[in-house]
């Protein structure tokens, strides 16, 4: 599926892959198998041919913009076409407002929605994410905080591994490296489509 080996990408400028790492905890062995000078390019390859499928779904959501990373964890949940309760569409629906128009009123709107779907799918997931994107995640009454840098990547890349195995875990290689191709594209500057 990853005939060609990735090159630099559009929308991940930084020269070095510590340089998206440090952004997350990465276990310790992990971190110390990225060389210092390794470009992010480098170790999405890297990655992609060892099948490390997980970790690189977490590097890339906190390589990408929040917009981009709600849309990628959308599109996969879409792709897998996975069963989606009135409140679990409610929050997908809300991610992808957020998305299209990233104003305040659809980013309270999703963490709304967030709070009705849960956060044991991956519809609740992305909606936490979009709430997460930015602003201040206590309530509209209460003094501003905001949410931790990166959050939102955290939430991004749950929803996006849970789409992948679930429901049916013996689809997952093959789910992680759709999803894969599509967070590449959206990496490169595509639409993800």
């Amino acid at each position: 599926m990853f005939s060609t080996k990735i090159q630099a990408l559009r929308k991940i400028p930084q020269e070095y892959a510590h340089d998206i790492i440090n952004r997350y905890q990465v276990d310790k062995s992990l971190r110390e198998k990225i060389s210092p000078d390794q470009s992010p390019h480098a170790l999405i390859n890297q990655w992609l041919k060892e099948e490390n499928y997980n970790q690189l779904v977490i590097f890339l959501c906190h390589a990408l913009s929040a917009r981009e990373a709600v849309w990628w964890g959308c599109l996969c949940l879409r792709m897998v076409e996975q069963k989606l309760n009135e409140e679990q569409q409610q929050a997908l629906s809300a991610a992808e407002s957020w998305v299209h128009e990233s104003t305040e009123a659809n980013r309270r709107i999703s963490e709304t929605r967030a709070k009705r779907a849960e956060l044991d799918n991956a519809a609740g997931w992305l909606a936490q994410a979009a709430f997460w994107s930015g602003g201040s995640i206590t309530p509209i009454d209460a003094p501003d905080n905001p949410a931790p840098p990166y959050l939102y990547s955290h939430a991004v890349a749950g929803a996006i591994c849970l789409s992948a195995v679930l429901p049916d875990a013996s689809n997952g290689k093959k789910n992680y490296k759709a999803m894969i191709r599509i967070g590449l594209n959206i990496a490169d500057g595509g639409n993800g489509r």
